[in-house]
């Protein structure tokens, strides 16, 4: 897994311009650029690194500065992320079946936000200070992000439960008016049941005993 920083796949965007001045000036214009590169910092949202048509590259760029096309912001700028970076320590996954599939995007207020899935971020344990200070992998706490497009060009960091998916081929029933799973809480790990042991040998099919 990187440590805050990764190159993600090329998206070509628009960044809004104020983000460029730190919110001064030149509000409601637009650069154009492509997103190379985003970062994680707990306590933060997702912040990319966009190239310019200019030459610049301008990094900790927040999500919500971010659009595919202009559009304008419909949403206070924290619904575009729900929860901010878990861990500095993360992946990111392109889910090959979920690759352009619409989804639906619940936001706060319960509005929905129709858009496209690009790809995930999922978090690890960050041990660069010697232990573990974040509850990424807690299972009842680990939340992995989807980024999704919306069908106006914005962009939207959203975990599982605020997402509804579209496959034509295989989702065919209704969705729950409100889904009623209960979180897992749960480690399973196959090991540390019964008293075994291995044989003393270099076998590579080597035999397990119960003591």
């Amino acid at each position: 897994m990187p440590l805050h920083e990764s190159t993600v796949p090329p998206l070509r965007a628009h960044v809004r311009k104020e983000y460029l001045y730190d919110l001064q000036q030149h509000h409601g214009e637009w650069e154009h650029g492509i997103i190379v590169s985003v970062r994680c910092i707990p306590g933060s949202v997702l912040l990319f690194q966009v190239l310019l048509e200019n030459g610049v590259l301008r990094d900790k760029l927040p999500l919500h500065a971010i659009a595919t096309q202009p559009v304008i912001q419909e949403h206070p700028w924290h619904f575009y992320q729900l929860w901010d970076c878990m861990s500095a320590n993360f992946s990111i996954v392109e889910i090959g079946y979920l690759s352009g599939l619409n989804v639906d995007v619940i936001l706060k207020d319960k509005s929905i936000a129709k858009g496209k899935y690009l790809w995930s971020i999922q978090w690890g344990a960050d041990v660069t200070n010697g232990a573990d200070y974040t509850i990424a992998e807690d299972p009842s706490e680990n939340k992995m992000l989807h980024l999704i497009e919306g069908e106006d060009g914005a962009l939207f960091a959203q975990p599982n439960h605020r997402l509804r998916w579209y496959e034509p081929s295989f989702i065919t029933k209704p969705f729950p008016e409100k889904p009623d799973y209960i979180a897992n809480t749960r480690i399973w790990s196959s090991e540390g049941h019964g008293r075994r042991a291995t044989e003393d040998s270099d076998k590579s099919f080597y035999e397990i005993t119960t003591k």
